[in-house]
């Protein structure tokens, strides 16, 4: 039952890295997955005193704030900024590999939220740990890359859309325990096709970017 939470990350990775890392790849991508695994601890400590100082109400729409705090706020935030302590911003890196390395941390600093939160949540059958939230942590993975090099490179207007449209997006993800315990299936199934679409559409293109090759002339 709690295989999806558990694995789904892990493994959605390693096929991601299979299906779009080049091999050249694997070593610089292997070391910032462990630096980001690195980063859980610190991460999962600040994400349970946040939820601690958000009170949990049931059935209210109140519920958002608190998953906001206790899981999508800290997961999205904190690992960009562990981040910096392991590399410097800015580096000149071939076309692509700076979001192929940033995104191989984040699912490196996530991967084991499944293990802690099945220990957390062992014994319920709530359909958003169990199936929901390991889809939130794979499109935080892709997802929050697009906007940390938007925040590193942007200023004035830009900086301040980026920043609100995180937070906002963040705080959308957060509706689906509201919306599961409310029974309102269709509108978190919605939600889920729109993160999805969201994360393919900003994050694979980026992913999938390649240097150019270079032009050759026969003498």
């Amino acid at each position: 039952m709690y295989l999806f939470l558990i694995f789904g990350l892990p493994i959605g990775f390693l096929l991601l890295v299979l299906a779009v890392y080049p091999k050249n790849e694997y070593p610089t991508t292997s070391r910032a997955y462990s630096r980001g695994l690195a980063a859980f601890i610190p991460m999962w400590l600040i994400a349970r005193i946040l939820g601690a100082l958000v009170p949990t109400v049931y059935g209210s729409f109140l519920l958002t704030f608190h998953e906001w705090a206790d899981r999508l706020l800290p997961y999205a935030a904190f690992p960009v900024l562990a981040f910096l302590v392991f590399y410097r911003p800015g580096e000149r890196l071939v076309s692509g590999a700076a979001r192929r390395r940033l995104t191989a941390f984040y699912a490196g600093a996530l991967s084991p939220v499944g293990v802690c939160e099945t220990v957390r949540l062992w014994g319920s059958t709530a359909p958003y740990p169990l199936f929901f939230l390991p889809l939130l942590l794979a499109a935080i993975c892709l997802l929050m890359p697009k906007v940390a090099v938007t925040v590193y490179e942007g200023y004035g207007m830009v900086l301040v859309a980026t920043f609100t449209g995180a937070a906002a997006a963040t705080f959308a993800a957060s509706l689906f325990p509201f919306l599961l315990f409310g029974r309102l299936w269709f509108p978190a199934l919605a939600l889920v096709a729109v993160t999805g679409t969201a994360a393919w559409f900003f994050a694979f293109p980026e992913l999938m970017r390649r240097p150019p090759v270079p032009i050759t002339t026969e003498s």
